[in-house]
């Protein structure tokens, strides 16, 4: 008699390979001053952090559907594997191109690990734990912002940066003994046809899309001939993309997806939410560390309490769908989001540091409901086939989200305080003095008159983010009337 999936074993698993793609994003930071020197790479600094991102967020669609075709595990095993291949390669770099190009494929192990990790929750529990499970993992991806900072700080100083990829490796094995002894699952056999050439040309069409956006983000220059032929390959690529999804038999993303008005729904809120979370994850620092003139630790502890009350509205996200409609718990999370950018809107300069703390936790609150709601509903609104292309769908509109999202703000805020600064007449500041203001070491070497100056132009600037950030969070409220206004409404493959 064939043995059951013991959940309980699974989960901490999954819990320990989240964990592990989840700091590998943070760990690095603090250990790229040193790593860079060693590695005589400063210049290229920025391509560690952002290839992995970038190969992490266009591969998850992909592993989505390999998973609906060929199981959760094997695809789960083959990204671990790819994962903690790239984290034993990054660690014997002996320069930073090698580093680059081992990080990708740490990225691309990631990339397979995150939607799986989401479909095997999706599989294995009925909506209402699944949304407390999906809590617990929101906690791992909160908790490894805050402690990879510090671990990566720990192995610099006292053994070697080497090890923050190596230490990747015994905790991987561990994962990996655990999903493959304890996850059951019945594939029936039969010949699998892969999606070659859309896989191909999704990757290279949002490839050139996100690093279109990533570079003319960091060169505030939406203008340049290389941005602009990015986005030619975007339009071309996917265009073909599209055309050869309608063509194959097992396309790499249904378009029939598409079709499913809860998928575009929780898709859409999500892509609006974490264009929300990168704006405030951002922005709030630097308002604490520039116009406050508190240290980066400070900051941290002051988002801290988003971590802890995530998990609380994934919980409370959790009981609620098995009485209330998607809707109301779409109100309830979108309505603490807005409360706190409103809130946020309206401090100004002198306001009490405290506020950023309740401020923090009723975010969380709020992103903790409306992320585990979008994901949940995507899973149940298709069967097994579907779950882990449309689970992966969400996190890439997310991912996407977050992109587009630094982009733009970036180029908004930047614009926004160099006017300002213009209209100084007769005052002798410069946009580089910000980077003096938000760096506790530096804003000490610049006159009182300088310094408040500069604090008044960052709180207008800052102010008009958060006013952007509000109005994208009633777009989000506009389009959750379309969600099901009954507990239990949305119906596997349901297009109405």
């Amino acid at each position: 008699m064939k043995k059951e999936t013991n959940r309980e074993l699974v989960f901490i698993g999954l819990m320990i390979s989240t964990f592990l793609t989840a700091i590998e994003g943070t760990i690095v930071s603090t250990a790229m001053p040193k790593i860079a020197s060693d590695l005589q790479g400063i210049e290229l600094m920025n391509w560690v952090f952002s290839i992995y991102l970038l190969l992490s967020a266009v591969t998850v669609p992909i592993f989505g559907k390999l998973s609906d075709l060929f199981g959760r595990k094997v695809i789960f095993v083959w990204g671990t594997l790819i994962f903690l291949l790239g984290s034993t390669l990054c660690g014997f770099s002996q320069n930073m191109g090698q580093l680059i190009l081992f990080r990708a494929i740490q990225g691309i192990g990631a990339g397979a690990i995150n939607p799986v990790t989401m479909t095997i929750i999706g599989d294995i529990y009925p909506p209402a734990l699944r949304a407390k499970m999906l809590g617990f993992i929101g906690t791992v991806w909160s908790v490894s912002g805050i402690i990879g900072p510090l671990v990566g700080g720990f192995f610099v100083d006292h053994l070697s940066w080497h090890w923050i990829f190596f230490i990747n490796v015994p905790f991987g094995l561990i994962s990996l003994i655990m999903i493959l002894s304890y996850l059951r699952e019945r594939i029936e056999k039969s010949k699998k046809s892969i999606d070659y050439w859309g896989a191909l040309t999704f990757s290279v069409g949002m490839v050139a899309f996100l690093y279109a956006l990533q570079r003319a983000g960091d060169e505030q220059n939406w203008t340049s001939p290389l941005v602009f032929l990015l986005f030619g390959v975007f339009v071309i690529f996917i265009s073909l993309f599209i055309w050869i999804e309608t063509k194959v038999n097992e396309p790499m993303l249904p378009l029939k997806l598409f079709r499913i008005k809860i998928i575009n729904v929780a898709n859409s809120i999500g892509f609006l939410t974490f264009w929300v979370l990168i704006g405030l994850s951002a922005y709030i620092p630097m308002w604490i560390q520039g116009v406050l003139g508190r240290g980066a630790t400070a900051s941290g502890f002051m988002l801290a309490p988003m971590t802890v009350t995530w998990t609380v509205g994934s919980f409370l996200c959790g009981r609620l769908m098995v009485k209330r409609s998607p809707r109301t718990i779409a109100l309830l999370g979108l309505s603490c989001l807005f409360i706190s950018t409103v809130w946020l809107a309206l401090l100004g300069g002198t306001s009490s540091a405290h506020y950023f703390y309740a401020i923090s936790a009723i975010q969380g609150i709020g992103f903790g409901l409306v992320t585990t709601l979008c994901t949940v509903s995507v899973q149940s609104s298709v069967d097994w086939s579907l779950r882990g292309v449309a689970t992966a769908s969400n996190i890439f509109f997310r991912s996407l989200g977050q992109t587009m999202g630094i982009a733009v703000l970036g180029t908004i805020f930047n614009a926004k305080v160099s006017a300002l600064l213009r209209e100084k007449e007769g005052a002798d500041v410069h946009i580089d003095q910000l980077n003096q203001l938000i760096n506790s070491e530096q804003v000490g070497h610049m006159s009182p008159e300088t310094v408040s100056l500069l604090r008044a132009v960052l709180v207008e600037g800052i102010h008009f983010l958060f006013i952007i950030l509000i109005a994208i969070v009633l777009a989000a409220f506009v389009l959750h009337l379309l969600l099901p206004k009954k507990a239990g409404e949305q119906e596997v493959g349901s297009t109405s």
